[in-house]
């Protein structure tokens, strides 16, 4: 396993590059909080639950198939109870840190003709950039399209908050999301978009409280992009930004027993295919030689 450790003030974050430069911990040494749920890596430990792996193909790819500019891209059904491809398999590839000076790393992964991502048919660069400032951790993700046709990029981070983050703490949420999208038991939207209800109205306002019961919703994400974790027993207050381009979000507790995902996308599950079109999905294809960037941001503030 290949760490790299960056510090700067009282924060620390540690970034698992053997593992998809996964940011497997981010602690404030001064209110003894650690943000992120962190690893043990025991045998059967699910890992997307830990830390901010990265997801690419984001979510779901139902029957893990769909044409592109007449192209069929196929992936594994490795969740047969739902017929889908699920999160991709970049969360376990290995990164190189390419630069660095103790508070910063970019961390770099190639595909290509010699080392393909599976049978995804591109030449590509992910590159990620972790920076430790005053008030926490910024995160900038580069897709690159190194091939010479157009190529899709659904990306995502399962990003998994530890609830309290500051232990004896009690955490309220409040996120800026639109509509919401139903799924179904295969877990892809059906095509229906129901009015809120009391769970998303109090995520809304900011009274949820992530250890009162299960929930897993999928919504638009609002305007600023804004996630906030409040813990008034603490005085703190803990921001997780997402700029434009993650159009999406998916919230998750599990069984509501200590741990809250806030999933930034940058489109909707099953982008390629769903009921919904590509366009209102937010399916992007990245043209031959550019890059696409998304922006992230991991703050903590003192309440008023």
């Amino acid at each position: 396993m290949s760490l790299c450790i960056l510090r700067q003030g009282p924060w620390e974050a540690v970034i698992n590059l053997t593992r998809g430069a996964n940011c497997i911990a981010l602690r404030h040494r001064g209110l003894g909080a650690r943000i992120l749920r962190e690893p043990s890596y025991e045998e059967g430990e699910h890992p997307f639950l830990y830390g901010m792996p990265i997801l690419f193909p984001v979510n779901r790819i139902s029957g893990g198939r769909f044409v592109f500019e007449g192209r069929e891209y196929r992936f594994p059904v490795n969740e047969p109870e739902t017929g889908c491809h699920l999160h991709g398999d970049l969360h376990a590839a290995p990164f190189e840190a390419i630069e660095g000076d103790g508070r910063q790393v970019v961390c770099r992964y190639r595909a290509d003709e010699a080392h393909p991502y599976g049978a995804f048919p591109h030449a590509f660069e992910v590159r990620i950039t972790y920076r430790l400032e005053e008030d926490g951790l910024a995160q900038i993700t580069e897709v690159i399209n190194r091939s010479d046709t157009a190529m899709p990029c659904m990306l995502g981070f399962h990003t998994t908050f530890q609830i309290p983050f500051i232990e004896g703490g009690s955490v309220t949420v409040r996120a800026d999301v639109g509509e919401e999208f139903s799924r179904g038991a295969d877990y892809l939207p059906t095509g229906e978009t129901p009015p809120p209800d009391p769970a998303v109205r109090e995520i809304r306002d900011g009274s949820w409280d992530p250890l009162s019961v299960p929930l897993s919703r999928h919504l638009r994400t609002g305007e600023s992009g804004i996630a906030e974790l409040t813990d008034r027993r603490h005085g703190v207050r803990l921001l997780y930004e997402n700029d434009a381009a993650w159009g999406f979000r998916l919230i998750y507790n599990g069984d509501a027993s200590g741990f809250l995902c806030f999933e930034p996308q940058n489109c909707l599950v099953d982008a390629p295919n769903n009921v919904f079109g590509r366009a209102c999905s937010g399916f992007v294809a990245i043209p031959p030689g550019e890059t696409r960037i998304y922006r992230s941001r991991l703050r903590l503030v003192e309440l008023p």
